[in-house]
């Protein structure tokens, strides 16, 4: 089955460049909501990452980003929309193309 997926500008809060390319990148989760004293309130999606290109000169790349379940808020996926990555803290910045 082909996964769904959309392309995205990535900002990474430290250098990209150790993280393999094209290879989704698996334990990363978005959450919908907040973190409040190391608690997630909301609800969270785990999403798969693949890194398909660095950008020089700045830690951001393309990537694809691809929730792993049906059910997750694919509607939310559309041109311009935002969310922060999480994988035991905030790691980047996803923005939609």
């Amino acid at each position: 089955m082909e996964r769904r997926h959309c392309n995205a500008i990535i900002e990474w809060d430290k250098d990209p460049s150790h993280y393999p390319t094209n290879v989704w990148l698996r334990d990363i989760v978005v959450i919908y909501g907040e973190i409040i004293d190391k608690k997630i309130y909301g609800n969270t999606w785990t999403v798969l990452v693949r890194i398909t290109q660095l950008i020089d000169n700045s830690w951001s790349t393309y990537a694809d980003v691809a929730f792993i379940v049906d059910e997750a808020p694919w509607h939310l996926l559309e041109k311009g929309y935002s969310f922060k990555l999480w994988a035991g803290r905030d790691i980047a910045t996803v923005t939609i193309l």
